[in-house]
């Protein structure tokens, strides 16, 4: 199996690595390892030099109206998600290291048991590895670095492809083998891979058997802006992908780019665009997805921004032409609040109208008030919750295009190196597709949450 291969031959040089991490260089989207006393790295190890870190955190959440699987008017749930982390870097030099992530999550006081996930279980998954990989930097003077083994992967603001950490167990790892490329003018990554399967009931966690993951990414440097360009295949050949002409395999090209621009310390641009086109069982697939955004720092005390966005997944048009319209989101982040905290929505026959305003109150605090208007792309496509799955559907597009509103409230505070405590509410307002294909209750939310990384 892929997995045993790129995961055990460096789980054998090393066990353990990083926390619950928010991207350091969003060109090479590799994640920095939580604040860290000095007398836990570069320690002697025999020929190698040591580096200790862990993550603990602890979360309360109350959910009505909602849970972590999709919109479900009148239930209440109240989770209490704990996860730890623990880290082990062991350098052999500056270039060669073995690099691994032991993870225990838990979810207490949930409703929901572990029958209640098909697949991938977001929730809770009991000490296992969820990173284990050998990197080699600069292989013989070469511009080339090498990562094998099991491995998180993001890039840019994680939209595209991203780890989905806000997540208990987080969405996306990957047994995969990563080639990259750094020169003075561009970088480029070239990787294969599948990404992993959360079960509980499993140890250690296996790769899903499908899709296969093929990617290049890269960046182009010496910019006035950053500037990343990438391709994205999936590959399914078990002739199980259920298109409207029939069964068939999956084959999924995915082609865009991310661009970010800041002007002038006070002004900011950012846009992604993908086109998506393969087969999809029998059916052509024909989908787009794009993001655009702009923000405007004031110079005054708090600092405070003002912006807006607008993100569009396309949908099928027409469920009985052959045409799979559906935008799939490619591997983004869907557990990071792109699409609203409550995670009712995924990047597919979506039309996202965001307006935010972020405050710095504090040296150490941070504030955020945030609204959505949610719509349809499509009327007789379905509406998606995180993992693509299709949650409530008018084949007659008889029931308009509008979701609804989400009002999310944010504010976190870091009092010490380490430590950060964060409070947030959401509250959704039901739109008239909602009303007109099922129970249409508002949903509401709040979460406690504390962390605190070494």
């Amino acid at each position: 199996m892929l997995s045993r291969f790129l995961w055990v031959i460096p789980l054998q040089f090393v066990f353990l690595s990083s926390g619950a991490l928010a991207c350091d260089d969003p060109q090479l989207g590799k994640e920095p390892a939580p604040p860290a006393k000095k007398k836990y790295q570069d320690m002697p190890l025999g020929p190698f030099r040591l580096d200790l870190g862990a993550n603990l955190r602890l979360r309360h959440e109350y959910q009505a109206g909602f849970d972590v699987r999709r919109y479900e008017p009148g239930t209440t749930d109240q989770p209490l998600p704990t996860r730890i982390m623990l880290d082990i870097n062991l350098r052999l030099d500056p270039a060669r290291r073995a690099f691994a992530q032991l993870r225990d999550a838990h979810a207490l006081g949930t409703r929901l048991e572990r029958k209640d996930f098909s697949k991938s279980n977001p929730m809770e998954d009991l000490w296992d590895i969820r990173q284990a990989y050998f990197e080699w930097k600069k292989i013989g003077g070469s511009p080339l670095d090498l990562e094998v083994g099991r491995q998180q992967i993001s890039y840019g603001d994680q939209r595209i492809f991203g780890p989905g950490l806000w997540g208990n167990t987080g969405r996306n790892a990957w047994d995969a083998a990563l080639l990259r490329m750094d020169t003075s003018r561009a970088w480029v990554d070239a990787w294969v891979g599948r990404p992993i399967e959360n079960r509980p009931e499993l140890w250690p966690n296996r790769e899903f058997k499908a899709p296969t993951a093929f990617v290049v990414y890269g960046g182009i440097k010496r910019l006035p802006f950053r500037l990343d360009v990438f391709y994205a295949g999936k590959y399914d050949g078990k002739s199980q992908t259920i298109g409207e002409s029939g069964k068939g395999d999956l084959r999924s090209h995915s082609i865009g780019f991310q661009f970010q621009k800041q002007a002038r310390q006070w002004l900011d641009f950012t846009a992604s665009l993908v086109g998506q086109t393969g087969r999809y069982g029998k059916d052509t697939i024909r989908a787009f997805g794009t993001n655009s955004a702009v923000g405007l720092t004031l110079p005054l005390k708090w600092r405070p921004r003002l912006a807006g966005q607008f993100t569009w997944g396309s949908g099928d048009r027409n469920p009985a032409d052959g045409i799979h319209g559906t935008f799939d989101g490619v591997f983004g982040g869907a557990d990071i609040n792109f699409y609203g905290d409550l995670n009712l929505f995924f990047w597919s026959n979506l039309r996202d109208y965001e307006w935010d305003l972020h405050l710095n109150p504090g040296r150490t605090t941070k504030f955020a008030l945030e609204h959505h208007y949610f719509t349809l792309d499509q009327a007789r496509d379905a509406w998606y919750t995180t993992g693509l799955s299709a949650l409530r559907r008018d084949v007659a597009g008889l029931s308009g295009k509008a979701l609804g509103h989400e009002v999310n409230v944010r504010f976190s505070w870091q009092p010490a190196k380490g430590p950060e405590i964060m409070i947030g509410w959401g509250h959704f307002f039901p739109g008239d597709f909602v009303r007109k294909t099922g129970q249409a209750r508002s949903a509401s939310g709040y979460f406690l949450q504390v962390a605190y990384g070494f």
